[in-house]
């Protein structure tokens, strides 16, 4: 299942950057349903002139998630089962703490 997170920032007056975590679009390459509306979306916005940047590690939300997996970061600073949520908002496996039968994700 296919999570696509798209944030729009104002440049200025009349200048929109759109930052997302999709990958960029691949000739041939299948997509799930969540992918092709987010490619339609991307495309649109680069077609109204806004600056369309594929890059996960500059969304707000995905840079705290990895902050929170890293030891120079805030890795030591909280819990096994913060780190392993975060995995989980990554599309990644829980790798330190036993899965729970009904527990959601």
């Amino acid at each position: 299942m296919a999570s696509i997170t798209i944030t729009l920032t104002d440049q200025g007056d009349t200048e929109v950057i759109v930052h997302t975590d999709a990958e960029p679009p691949q000739v041939g390459k299948g997509v799930s349903p969540a992918q092709a509306i987010a490619m339609e979306l991307l495309g649109t916005a680069y077609k109204r002139g806004a600056e369309v940047v594929y890059d996960p590690q500059r969304l707000p939300s995905t840079a705290f998630y990895l902050d929170l997996l890293t030891p120079e970061g805030l890795g030591f600073a909280c819990t096994a089962e913060v780190r392993d949520r975060a995995r989980n908002l990554l599309g990644r496996p829980s790798v330190e703490t036993p899965r729970r039968r009904g527990a959601a994700q």
